[in-house]
C-alpha cells in the first residue's frame, strides 16, 4: 500500500508544482519528470547567454527575424533543462552567422515572471515550451511550437536534429 500512496503523492507533487509540462505523455513516455535536483540545479543547468539573445525581438526591423523562444516555469524539471540546454548548443554551435547578423535571435522567458501571461496568451502555451517564430516590422509573423522536442528526450541526437531543421525551416522561408 505505501508504494501506491508514495506514487500519488508524486502525481500530486507534480500536478501542483510542476508547470513543467502539461502533457502527461511524457510520463507515460518514460521521460524524468521529477523537479530538479541539487545535483542538476537549475541555476547551473541553464544555458548560458548567447550573443543573439534579445529583449524585444522584431521590434523596429525592417527584415524579418527568426526568434526561438524557451519558455519555462520557475519550478522546473530535469527533461525541461535538457530541452533548453538542447536548443542553446545547437543556436549557438550551428547558426552563429545568423545570429551575429540578426537574423536570428535566442530568448529564455519565465512564464512566471510579471508579463509571462502575455506570453501563454499570444503563443497559446502554459508551461515548458520550445517556440520558433518569425516576426518583422514590429510584428510576429508566425510561430510553431515544437511540441515533438518531448518526444526525443531520450534521443539527444535526433533532438538536436529536429530543432535543427525546423530553425532551418524558418531561416529560409
Amino acid at each position: 500500500m505505501i508504494p501506491k500512496t508514495l506514487h500519488l503523492v508524486s502525481i500530486a507533487f507534480w500536478l501542483i508544482c510542476g508547470g513543467c509540462r502539461q502533457n502527461t505523455a511524457v510520463l507515460s513516455a518514460g521521460a524524468h519528470n521529477a523537479p530538479a535536483t541539487a545535483e542538476f540545479s537549475q541555476q547551473d543547468a541553464q544555458s548560458k547567454p548567447l550573443a543573439g539573445e534579445k529583449k524585444n525581438p522584431g521590434e523596429n526591423q525592417d527584415e524579418s527575424t527568426v526568434i526561438a523562444y524557451y519558455f519555462h516555469r520557475t519550478i522546473r524539471c530535469v527533461a525541461c533543462i535538457t530541452v533548453e540546454v538542447t536548443a542553446a548548443a545547437v543556436i549557438e554551435n550551428s547558426f552563429e552567422r545568423q545570429i551575429a547578423d540578426g537574423r536570428l535571435m535566442w530568448m529564455r522567458i519565465n512564464l512566471d515572471d510579471r508579463d509571462g501571461n502575455e506570453y501563454e496568451e499570444q503563443f497559446d502555451i502554459s508551461g515548458s515550451s520550445l517556440v520558433i517564430a518569425k516576426a518583422g516590422n514590429g510584428n510576429q509573423l508566425r510561430h510553431k511550437t515544437l511540441t515533438k522536442v518531448w518526444e526525443l528526450l531520450s534521443k539527444p541526437q535526433a533532438l538536436s536534429e529536429y530543432i535543427e531543421g525546423e530553425i532551418k525551416e524558418y531561416l529560409n522561408q
